[in-house]
């Protein structure tokens, strides 16, 4: 099969949507574009509530296609939102790439994966290709902790398998793992005294907690497994013993086992440091005390290599001249959060790079090519549920 995808068709529609300001929890504009887009090519349209529940202009938009063959469903997903600068991008048209004027980021996290989706379900039509029911999942807030899809109304969704279009690397490194993420919002209290009159009365929380992130292990901890304190705060006046600091952090790994380890090591630091430090005041003993948070960010994404749509994804990159490599991600994308709901969707690249920069640029090369590969894996997977009956 040679599907005939429109390139300039694609590039035109990716040009328009990154002029289009969509910043996390501003997606209200977009969301209305490819609402009325999507209407017009005869999809069903919904948005839920998860707008609502994360105080932004809209939910998640839900587009569904009824299938021209059997099969299973299949979804096909990309987020909404970017991050910034992104007010008034200025998308130049290249020969290769697409990119911004330099001033603010180009968008092609994730807008290339949109104008890909977009393209596909247009082209399927146009050339009647047979496809199964395809259910189009457009998120919001993806750039936020994956907010969107942790409050996408997965009760709708019938499709256990798809595809995601939201990978830098190479066209032919495809996303089948990625790690689970805790964050850590954590506090520690010490005693406020005068540094000047009366410092051995206090307990300096900056002081405890540099003796507990001294010991801690951050950085990369082993090949499956990252952390980091990302943020402190903390004092008050430079004459007063500092009384509280607060501090947050996360920590990631490819094995949930390994995860809980790292995280309970950086609380076993901070209970070393508080045990360490107690004060007499006003006849009182008084002690250090902490806080710790933690809450899951997101959980692993791993891809089963008898996952189903692989195969189809590796006959259709040969088909290209391309040999699929599995490939492990250090972040977390929407494929997280759905694979924790039964989801398995592996994720794509599509030609976007050096993204979160105002150095960001669109591949066409491997843009073009993911929507090839797209159109080649929806209707292999026709033809697999054919075989079915």
């Amino acid at each position: 099969m040679n599907p005939s995808i429109n390139e300039k068709r694609m590039v035109r529609l990716f040009c328009d949507l990154a002029k289009i300001t969509s910043l996390s929890g501003k997606e209200g504009a977009i969301a209305r574009r490819l609402s009325i887009l999507l209407k017009f090519m005869g999809a069903e349209v919904e948005f839920d509530d998860a707008g609502r529940k994360i105080g932004g202009e809209t939910g998640n938009l839900v587009a569904r296609f009824p299938g021209t063959a059997t099969g299973e469903p299949f979804l096909l997903s990309a987020h909404m939102d970017t991050v910034g600068p992104a007010e008034n991008v200025r998308p130049q048209a290249h020969k290769d790439r697409v990119t911004s004027d330099g001033t603010t980021i180009l968008g092609a996290d994730c807008k290339a994966g949109i104008a890909i989706i977009i393209e596909v379900l247009k082209t399927l039509d146009e050339n009647k290709i047979p496809h199964p029911p395809i259910e189009a999942v457009f998120t919001i807030s993806e750039e936020m902790a994956l907010l969107g899809a942790k409050y996408l109304n997965y009760s709708g969704l019938r499709s256990r398998y798809g595809l995601i279009f939201d990978n830098e690397q190479g066209l032919e490194n495809v996303i089948t793992s990625a790690p689970g993420a805790d964050s850590m919002e954590i506090k520690v209290y010490g005693a406020a005294a005068h540094s000047g009159v009366a410092p051995e009365k206090g307990i300096s929380a900056i002081k405890v907690v540099s003796d507990a992130i001294s010991g801690m292990k951050l950085g990369r901890i082993d090949s499956q497994t990252t952390a980091n304190i990302g943020f402190i705060s903390g004092g008050n006046a430079i004459n007063i013993i500092p009384p509280l600091v607060e501090l947050s952090g996360e920590a990631r790994s490819h094995d949930p086992a390994r995860l809980k380890k790292q995280v309970r090591h950086m609380e076993d630091c901070l209970k070393k440091a508080v045990k360490k430090i107690k004060v007499r005041s006003e006849g009182k003993i008084i002690c250090p005390r902490y806080e710790f948070l933690i809450e899951q960010k997101f959980p692993n994404l791993r891809i089963d290599k008898n996952n189903p749509v692989l195969p189809l994804i590796a006959a259709a990159m040969l088909e290209e001249g391309l040999k699929m490599k599995p490939s492990a991600s250090g972040g977390g994308t929407d494929g997280n959060i759905l694979y924790g709901h039964g989801i398995k969707a592996p994720i794509l690249s599509t030609g976007m790079r050096e993204v979160h920069t105002t150095h960001e640029y669109l591949d066409l090369k491997d843009f073009c090519a993911c929507a090839r590969l797209t159109l080649k894996v929806i209707a292999a997977w026709a033809k697999a549920g054919d075989s079915k009956n």
